[in-house]
């Protein structure tokens, strides 16, 4: 169902009589935007009054023991629980303003970290010396064990890593362009942008301004090492999740999820290369047409 909203929304986007609601209203595709919706709101507000009714029945402990070595015990809480315990002024939420967080970040979830995940995958296949310099890293952490569990010590301890992941977000950032609403009328650069006024902001197009980034067509993760992040001209020239208040509210947990992922991968295999450079399909994710093709070689066989 998210697929197919996505699938939906992207068309909207891009094709401009849809973007009309009256003209939108009258096509068929809003017929199945409306059957869509339904089933994934028929989901999560099921699950989340089977929640709720679990949390005053008491049936559930609303603090989970988290012992982690390396970190020691702390008491976490699962987010929809944090949701449901929540109160604004006073009163708590609602099951419909939970709905609205829990569509959120189930649909913001669903692909991205994995688009993030392929196409770095995809560029350590093409630059072993990188992809040996990770390994490097991980197994210096970890240890060359390929079964030894990873901590989140582990994963902060990933510096080299994490540069290689800004770095693959910078070419190729899995939602490649967002959408702002002007709520009054603005000057920028001394044209008028009247109040209500849409627009897009083209982040792959930012990530690779030669303005803003030296040779920005190269892989290079060094860049933002913290001897150079002050080559950047401004914070918001490299924006991957975002940036202000409406920023992506599960960045943190998506680069613990990418190095987790990543490093599991590298430590188990060795990636080479075997297909062409990828044609890129600018939806609502940025995806290749045709895929990627990636070999796996098992490091003990290696």
């Amino acid at each position: 169902a998210v697929t197919e909203l996505s699938y939906l929304l992207a068309g909207r986007f891009m094709k401009v009589w849809q973007r009309s609601d009256s003209l939108f209203n009258l096509s068929a595709d809003k017929k199945r935007q409306d059957r869509v919706i339904k089933v994934l709101h028929d989901f999560t507000t099921s699950i989340i009054r089977s929640r709720r009714e679990e949390l005053l029945a008491g049936k559930i402990e609303t603090d989970d023991t988290v012992d982690e070595e390396g970190v020691g015990t702390r008491k976490k809480m699962a987010f929809l629980d944090v949701l449901l315990q929540a109160t604004i002024d006073g009163r708590p939420l609602t099951d419909k303003e939970i709905q609205e967080e829990v569509d959120t970040f189930m649909f913001e979830g669903h692909d991205t970290t994995t688009i993030a995940i392929t196409f770095t995958l995809m560029l350590l296949a093409k630059h072993p010396e990188i992809q040996e310099k990770v390994y490097q890293e991980v197994t210096e952490i970890i240890g060359k064990d390929l079964n030894a569990p990873t901590t989140y010590r582990n994963l902060q301890d990933m510096k080299y890593l994490e540069l290689v992941i800004k770095e693959s977000l910078r070419l190729y950032p899995p939602v490649p362009i967002i959408g702002r609403k002007f709520t009054e009328k603005t000057e920028i650069d001394g044209k008028v942008v009247p109040e209500d006024s849409n627009f897009n902001v083209g982040i792959i197009l930012m990530h690779r301004d030669p303005t803003q980034f030296e040779d920005p067509e190269r892989f290079d993760p060094e860049r933002f090492s913290p001897e150079r992040t002050t080559e950047l001209s401004s914070p918001y020239a490299y924006i991957p999740f975002s940036a202000g208040p409406r920023n992506c509210i599960g960045q943190k947990f998506a680069t613990l999820e990418l190095k987790s992922t990543l490093s599991k991968i590298i430590r188990n295999y060795r990636l080479t290369e075997t297909g062409p450079e990828p044609k890129l399909i600018i939806q609502l994710t940025l995806k290749p047409k045709d895929g990627l093709k990636i070999a796996f070689v098992p490091r003990a066989a290696a």
